[in-house]
């Protein structure tokens, strides 16, 4: 749809839109997802690429073209949180703005999931459409589905008690998901994930899905496990809490802290009991084996434990700076003090707001909400889902290139948070400037951080990059978690050709990694998710085989 552009907004003399607020307390189970769905639309309509200073009235015409009973008073009330959000009125906004398909309605899908959108009684399923079924069908061994439609497919296969497909036609559909869930990351991995989880409730699809997500976490070579594991936290089936307690208690760190991630998950879906002997043990062992300040997983996992099981993990504990983040993080769930996360969010937030040239005299609070638990919530899942409402947002470009500038921060902790924060938005910015970033940074941890998110840029890897990613792999002064993700990086890339000229120099296991991320193949980025959807600026310089938890 081309861009609309009206003569002169109707409501300019009024008191400009005040977008909504989730007012709910940061350590809440709960939050305000209506609200921050119809901020997402509020601020997609405002600042959207075909509507960015449309007057409301004109934004009304192209809506109705779509079959949407719309009005200014019910803009305002779908905007302000107070009514019910379709998924055939998010779609319809997607289109308006000259958005991708699903680029809005993913987000929607993860919200609603999480028991936070408004709710009406589910309306039969559309008619089944077998020609484009057998059409996305025909492209799946070839790697061809795009994230929207996998969703579309997955609806169609789960909303019928009985679909027939060929017994090589599911395992061939399950194979190929769960492979390009380890190839994937940002909107495209969301896309996936979603569409995972509604074929694990559809009673046919289940258990070749099982069976490949088993295949894939088990197989020992497996560089990447996390976001496969992860569909695991969806499902309330005894046999998947056994699984993970099981993996907590493997010999393998890769496969614990896999396995740590998605019983947090579990047990913040209520899958899986807290007050579980082997989780108590796993979180002591880890905190013991720890260096001052505990992994955000640990923290997380140990946020969920029981009182009486927590205090006794406390008192086990005798560093004092990890029993100060273990008390953080049960009473405020957060990972740094309340205080300095609200400084940081702000900052980030104001600065968003000025290189999106949003004009209003308040501030946008649901911006700078999201920005402090994307970095900052303990709850691993809250720092994505409120990421991924970034990364849909129209400030996602301008929120990761402040996130990115504060990476080159004094404190250590601080620029972790923003590589984290960088790296589940890495789509939003250009290769080129996390290539500069990931040249001046000097600090280990941090420059494994750097090499990990230039996995997942959506422009293809400039030269000078992957020169960067190359030395990296072979300097033996790196360390072997950085060489890991820079092989990683140039993999998914699909420079297999860089990584045959540098395999002799790489060590051992490096090596093996390097043989492993060839034969995978490239990351899933989506045609319809092919970059930014502002023009980057880019920011000024200096603002065992396991692979780093780069999710």
């Amino acid at each position: 749809m081309t861009p609309i552009r009206g003569s002169g907004d109707r409501r300019s003399l009024g008191r400009p839109q005040r977008l909504p607020h989730d007012e709910t307390a940061i350590a809440g189970s709960r939050y305000e997802g209506n609200k921050r769905m119809a901020w997402l639309l509020a601020t997609t309509r405002m600042l959207g690429p075909n509507t960015r200073g449309l007057p409301r009235a004109d934004f009304v015409a192209p809506m109705r073209e779509l079959g949407i009973r719309i009005d200014s008073s019910r803009i305002s009330r779908w905007e302000s949180g107070l009514e019910y959000l379709s998924p055939r009125l998010v779609a319809a906004y997607e289109q308006v703005a000259g958005l991708p398909p699903e680029h809005l309605g993913v987000v929607r899908r993860a919200v609603a999931r999480d028991g936070q959108l408004m709710d009406r009684h589910a309306k039969k399923p559309e008619p089944p459409d077998p020609v484009r079924i057998d059409e996305i069908l025909d492209r799946v061994d070839a790697g061809e589905v795009h994230g929207h439609e996998w969703l579309w497919l997955a609806d169609q296969l789960h909303a019928y008690d009985n679909v027939y497909l060929p017994r090589r036609t599911w395992e061939s559909l399950a194979t190929h998901l769960v492979d390009e869930l380890a190839r994937a990351a940002t909107t495209p991995y969301l896309a996936r994930y979603e569409a995972t989880v509604t074929l694990l409730n559809a009673r046919q699809a289940q258990p070749h899905l099982t069976k490949s997500v088993g295949r894939f976490v088990l197989d020992p070579d497996a560089a990447v496990i996390t976001p496969v594991l992860a569909v695991l936290s969806e499902m309330s089936d005894p046999a998947a809490c056994d699984l993970v307690l099981r993996l907590l208690q493997s010999p393998s760190g890769k496969l614990r802290n896999s396995a740590a991630i998605v019983a947090a998950a579990m047990i913040g879906r209520e899958h899986l009991d807290p007050d579980d002997h082997v989780i108590e043990v796993h979180v002591g062992h880890e905190l013991k084996a720890a260096a001052g300040v505990p992994s955000s997983v640990t923290l997380d996992l140990a946020s969920r434990l029981t009182d009486a099981r927590f205090e006794r993990v406390l008192h086990a504990t005798t560093d004092e700076a990890a029993r100060a983040a273990l008390r953080q993080a049960r009473a405020n769930h957060e990972l740094i003090d309340p205080e300095e996360a609200r400084t940081l969010a702000d900052h980030i937030g104001m600065h968003a707001e000025l290189l999106s040239s949003r004009k209003s005299p308040d501030p946008d609070q649901m911006l700078r909400r999201l920005v402090r638990e994307a970095l900052c919530h303990v709850h691993r899942r809250r720092r994505h889902l409120a990421a991924a409402m970034l990364l849909a947002s129209p400030y996602a470009h301008s929120v990761a290139e402040v996130a990115l500038g504060l990476t080159a921060h004094d404190d250590e902790r601080l620029a972790n948070l923003c590589w984290s924060l960088v790296g589940r938005m890495a789509s939003a910015l250009s290769a080129h400037a996390l290539a500069e970033q990931l040249l001046t940074e000097r600090r280990p941890r941090l420059r494994t951080r750097a090499a990990s998110t230039l996995m997942w840029v959506t422009d293809t890897l400039p030269e000078d990059a992957v020169e960067v990613l190359a030395r990296a792999a072979v300097d033996t002064s790196e360390t072997q978690q950085t060489a890991s993700a820079a092989v990683l990086a140039l993999g998914l890339a699909g420079r297999t050709d860089r990584l045959a000229d540098i395999a002799d120099a790489m060590p051992r296991q490096v090596g093996a990694l390097a043989q492993w991320a060839i034969e995978r193949g490239p990351a899933v980025k989506d045609q319809n998710h092919a970059g930014p959807l502002v023009t980057p600026t880019e920011p000024q310089p200096n603002r065992d085989r396991t692979a780093p938890d780069w999710r």
